[in-house]
């Protein structure tokens, strides 16, 4: 694999060859490396039924492993989860957490909270359903509003608010604005856009709306 890890082989298509299957009763320890779409949990459904697998990991959703960057790669890799024939149903009864009450971009917003362990999702959701015309609102980690203030006025006053987890942008996320924003640990931005050509670490989860 292109991150320097060893004995690794793919799985070509969504049928288990018969020979990766023997290999993996050779093996002390087998992880299984998946792709985080329809793909993928073919395979996740065929290789814990046939296959000695120890451990699994995923791409997030709607990625391939071979589009992740190598420290996306080890961090996945170091949150392995123990495999076993009911892994399956256990992922999809997280996926399903009140998910289904939302459509479209909310979805990715749902997906996104979740990740941040964000229990009130729905009282995220309303502050940018309703913020107003160019407006600005920080959150902290327990939901508090901690400022709302028009966007101009945001770079020159965001190092009062160090302790703002959720910014909620209505308009355009600017590379000297980021540069800011990244000094005190923000952790999700939502806004309308972002300037053109920004680059965005992967520390930082973007939401448009």
């Amino acid at each position: 694999m292109r991150i320097g890890v060893k004995n690794t082989v793919a799985v070509q298509g969504t049928s288990v060859p018969k020979s990766i299957i023997n290999l993996t009763h050779k093996k002390e320890t087998v992880i299984a490396f998946l792709d985080g779409d329809r793909g993928g949990t073919l395979i996740l459904k065929e290789l814990l039924q046939i296959a000695k697998i120890d451990y699994v990991v995923r791409a997030p959703e709607g990625y391939e492993v071979e589009e992740l960057t190598r420290k996306q790669m080890i961090k996945i890799l170091q949150n392995k989860k123990p495999a076993k024939l009911d892994f399956f149903s256990e992922e999809e009864s997280v996926k399903k957490e009140n998910i289904d009450n939302f459509t479209g971009k909310e979805k990715v917003l749902f997906r996104f909270l979740k990740k941040l362990k964000i229990k009130k999702k729905e009282f995220v959701m309303d502050q940018i359903r309703e913020i107003g015309t160019g407006m600005t609102i920080g959150l902290d980690q327990d939901l508090n509003k901690l400022f709302e203030l028009p966007v101009s006025e945001l770079f020159d006053n965001i190092n009062q608010f160090k302790d703002s987890k959720i910014l909620i942008i209505d308009g355009i996320l600017t590379s000297r604005l980021l540069s800011q924003l990244m000094r005190i640990n923000i952790k999700m931005i939502a806004c309308k856009n972002k300037e053109e050509d920004l680059k965005i670490s992967d520390k930082i989860l973007v939401y448009y709306f």
